[in-house]
């Protein structure tokens, strides 16, 4: 007897993200993003099913069940192959396709690196991403061929589906892309008997898991993966003790204004944002600065003449990509690490600011000879002021034990003051003021993460030659 198997997951974004398709530009797509979602023939955003096919072969994998499930292609050990041989193994599981359904379009999100000497933008790496909004409904068809209708394989691809914490396309350490697997139904079709034969062939398509369909997973019922956990075991709260500016990149027209008018980050439900990659670009720099000021290895993750290395403990926590080609320019010498890149174990998400007023104001740039309004230098900027953030940041493997005392240190400083995050740092804006839940937290836990700094480095200096 032959079956088939047919599953619908169902599942919904929780945070905005998306698999993007540059190869799709061409000479004449100015005026895109840099990073378009990925769209099918008639132009709607598409999910590429070797996207969700990954990622539930990286949950097999933790489980040490991916060849089994997923199939694999491996030389030969000389046991049950000759050495010189290859192994191919056909994957059990099928993933057919997915389809998107959008609550409302998708958004376009700039990004640019911040230079660490200069505390500006660096030249040339303004980008823009598409992204999907949150609520995004996936459907993705999986299919799985069984000799009867009760099967152990298939007992253990359900089970998988619903420890699966999916995440969609790039951007995972800066909190895109993650989503929830809902549901689950699956049509079992026996093609041995008349009615499985005929609504095998007369079917087709999503019509194969219709009516007749049982729900194997439900997780408001059967509960599921909860949220990664986080480093700190709670959440960081402050609150903006001036105002902040984190420009979106657009510009807003108002009658009766002179100028245009810088827009603030909002997401897609119109609330002003941190986004996820602020955080970790401001603590990653900070982070880096701290172990250089007490003797520690750190490498500089940004600049023209460095560049990540791929080997330090914040690299390992925060991630890094191929250095840049000044950096190897400036040490054609140096080993290069055996990979291009690794991700990060450190998650931060957007940040969404309650409680804020929205205001405009307006900037003018000063005549330094007669110390006046300089002519044609008026701009103007919405700020958020008196609002309230709510900082999660989350780990999904275990974060090095400096770099986790680098991290809270980092906090401290912004907590203090000695660190700001958004426009205008250096002249009021910026600056959070923290709340007594976290700020308990952080004195509690700063003598423990300067002893970890004084002791590793004490380590250090006793290993180093005389």
């Amino acid at each position: 007897m032959s079956v088939v198997h047919i599953l619908r997951a169902e599942l919904e974004l929780l945070t905005a993200g998306a698999v993007t398709a540059p190869e799709s530009l061409t000479i004449g797509s100015v005026l895109h993003p840099d990073l378009p979602v990925a769209r099918d023939a008639w132009g709607r955003p598409y999910l590429p099913g070797t996207s969700l096919a990954g990622s539930l072969r990286q949950q097999a994998h933790r489980t040490g069940r991916e060849e089994a499930l997923f199939g694999n292609v491996r030389p030969g050990n000389g046991t049950d192959a000759p050495p010189s041989e290859t192994i191919v193994v056909a994957s059990p599981v099928r993933v057919l396709g997915t389809r998107l359904e959008l609550p409302q379009p998708p958004e376009t999100r700039r990004r640019t690196a911040i230079d660490r000497h200069r505390a500006a933008a660096r030249p040339q790496t303004l980008h823009s991403r598409e992204l999907l909004p949150p609520e995004t409904k996936i459907l993705l068809w999986l299919r799985v061929d069984t000799p009867g209708l009760e099967s152990p394989l298939l007992d253990e691809f359900v089970d998988l589906l619903a420890a699966w914490r999916p995440v969609v396309g790039r951007g995972r350490t800066t909190g895109h892309g993650q989503a929830l697997l809902t549901r689950v139904l699956k049509r079992s079709i026996d093609l041995d008997s008349a009615d499985g034969m005929q609504h095998w062939l007369m079917g087709g398509g999503p019509a194969l898991v219709d009516d007749h369909a049982t729900v194997v997973y439900d997780h408001a019922k059967n509960g599921g993966p909860g949220a990664l956990p986080e480093v700190f075991e709670q959440p960081l709260e402050f609150r903006i003790t001036d105002a902040l500016h984190i420009g979106s990149g657009d510009v807003l027209d108002r009658p009766g204004r002179r100028t245009r008018i810088s827009a603030i980050l909002r997401d897609h439900d119109d609330l002003p944002i941190v986004p996820g990659s602020t955080w970790k670009g401001v603590l990653r720099a900070r982070c880096e600065f701290i172990l250089r000021s007490v003797g520690l290895d750190a490498c500089s993750s940004v600049g023209d003449d460095s560049g990540p290395c791929g080997t330090c403990v914040l690299c390992a926590a925060f991630g890094w990509t191929e250095r840049t080609r000044a950096h190897d320019q400036a040490s054609p010498d140096a080993e290069l690490p055996p990979s291009i890149g690794a991700r990060g174990r450190l998650v931060f998400t957007d940040t969404v600011i309650r409680e804020g007023t929205v205001r405009i104001r307006n900037h003018v740039a000063l005549d330094r000879v007669f110390g006046g309004a300089r002519d044609e230098a008026l701009y103007t900027e919405e700020t958020i002021e008196d609002g309230t953030l709510t900082v999660r940041i989350r780990h999904d493997r275990d974060i090095p034990e400096l770099a986790r005392a680098a991290l809270l240190l980092a906090l401290d400083d912004l907590a203090a003051g000695r660190l700001g995050i958004g426009a205008g740092t250096t002249r009021g804006q910026g600056t959070l003021t923290v709340l007594p839940a976290t700020g308990h937290l952080l004195a509690r836990e700063r003598p423990a993460a300067v002893e970890t700094l004084r002791r590793l480095h004490a380590a250090l200096t006793e290993e180093a030659p005389a």
